[in-house]
């Protein structure tokens, strides 16, 4: 088998490399030729494709503003802004905008000064720049023509890649955005979706298309979905490529969000508690349609910006939960379940290591009025300073009346560090204080206005149901 994929690796046309860009393009391109894998591309199959994009390319470029085509249009300007076919003066023609455009997918030439690609470092005769390479002059990347040059050197399968781009990425009319993963299996799913995405776009512009979840819940789907592997992290490389002003946005997630997102989806009441997450997180417009997804709005809180580790769950879950008397008691059990969770799986932390704090906590507020005492607790709770001063009043009331309960110094430590830490462990015990004191018969929760419960279904992360319609 071994030897089998050699050979494959070395006939195929298009190679799979470590560029964001290129390597969603790759993938788009096995996808759009009903290839598994990018090392079963054939050149045959890769001429499909170029038809495929030709077509698309030529038709958007001479389609109406009304039509779903032009909104194809948008997404190529986007990308490559100062390309023939998205020129302002570009020829409306099908006949001559399609030479133009095939042009560009031309083979290499045999008798050309030989170079090596940019991309994937095969032999290569053709110089591209500006006007067909898409994010070419954005300040986050480095990517700018050295001074004397005409162009990078690209071979034909990494060109092809790179205007199959589109297919792959999750768009807007002004964006996109490609995954990186550690696990292959979870771009191509990925990409797939994108690409029964895009065939809506293609037909039916960004108006018709229904409320979808995000890039990040899209990621979380495909992470769910292939948790029998090994554990992988991802990256999302957000980013416009127009003439006025570049920009790029890089996002991820660690090891840790696949195998809590596996464990999320079997355990009920985490499962439960991330479906009022998501639609305590909806917003809909005066027309009722979804202005903010809900899933996606979940999906970010488990992805931390570039060089940066947020803990954003934690923190979003104590913000809903600041008011826990107008919150419904189903929704704080299963909040809490999924905090532990959350801690436990990322962390590697025993989530019962906080209990001491708890019931030192409840035992004071029950001594006498337990709701004063309670509204004291919450306000201090998300202050690592006022929490100090609150456990030493605490614990000074409860040593005079012959009660003491022993905190470990690290434990103390960690409630009242700064940063995500600290937000991550005063959100844990929030949610311990409130189950011990329903323990004791003080419930603290809504008693009305309960969300409907719902079955025990699977969870999806990503509410979209377009994955299981085709479109030409």
């Amino acid at each position: 088998m071994d030897q089998v994929n050699t050979v494959q690796a070395s006939t195929s046309p298009l190679r799979l490399t470590e560029h964001p860009l290129q390597r969603c393009g790759a993938w788009a391109v096995a996808v759009l030729a009903g290839c598994d894998r990018v090392e079963d591309m054939t050149d045959e199959l890769l001429e499909g494709v170029v038809r495929r994009v030709v077509g698309d390319v030529v038709e958007s470029a001479i389609a109406r503003p009304d039509t779903g085509a032009y909104d194809w249009w948008k997404v190529l300007f986007a990308l490559y802004p100062n390309s023939k076919p998205t020129h302002a003066k570009r020829p409306k023609d099908r006949t001559i905008l399609s030479r133009e455009v095939v042009q560009l997918f031309q083979p290499d030439d045999a008798e050309g000064p030989e170079r090596t690609c940019t991309f994937c470092g095969r032999r290569c005769t053709v110089l591209w720049a500006k006007s067909t390479l898409p994010m070419f002059d954005s300040v986050r990347a480095l990517n700018t023509l050295p001074p004397g040059t005409s162009g990078w050197p690209v071979c034909r399968g990494c060109r092809v890649a790179l205007w199959a781009l589109p297919y792959g990425a999750w768009l807007t009319a002004g964006s996109a955005t490609v995954l990186m993963c550690d696990n292959p299996q979870v771009e191509r799913q990925f990409v797939t979706r994108n690409a029964r995405r895009a065939g809506r776009i293609r037909q039916l512009g960004f108006d018709g298309l229904p409320a979808t979840a995000g890039p990040e819940a899209v990621t979380l789907q495909a992470l769910r979905e292939h948790a029998n592997d090994a554990p992988a992290a991802t990256s999302l490389w957000m980013f416009k490529n127009d003439n006025q002003e570049p920009w790029l946005r890089v996002s991820g997630t660690r090891t840790g969000v696949a195998r809590f997102v596996h464990r999320l989806a079997a355990d009920p009441d985490s499962a439960k508690g991330w479906r009022d997450l998501w639609r305590a997180l909806e917003r809909r417009n005066q027309q009722g349609r979804a202005a903010v997804d809900g899933a996606t709005a979940a999906a970010r809180l488990l992805f931390d910006r570039e060089g940066k580790q947020s803990d954003r769950l934690p923190a979003e879950l104590w913000a809903r939960s600041g008011d826990a008397e107008k919150i419904a008691r189903h929704t704080l059990v299963r909040w809490r379940a999924l905090c532990r969770l959350y801690v436990e799986v990322m962390y590697e932390m025993d989530p019962d290591r906080i209990k001491p704090v708890a019931e030192l906590l409840v035992t004071w507020i029950a001594q006498e009025s337990p709701r004063g005492r309670f509204n004291e607790y919450r306000r201090a709770a998300g202050s690592g300073y006022e929490l100090h001063k609150l456990l030493m009043t605490a614990g000074a009331r409860l040593y005079l009346d012959g009660r003491t309960q022993r905190i470990e110094p690290e434990l103390l430590g960690d409630l009242l560090a700064s940063g995500s830490q600290g937000w991550r462990e005063r959100t844990l015990l929030f949610f311990e204080v409130i189950e011990a004191l329903h323990d004791k018969k003080m419930v603290i929760g809504a008693t009305s206005g309960d969300l409907a419960d719902e079955d025990n279904e699977e969870i999806r992360f990503d509410t979209s149901d377009d994955e299981v319609e085709e479109y030409a």
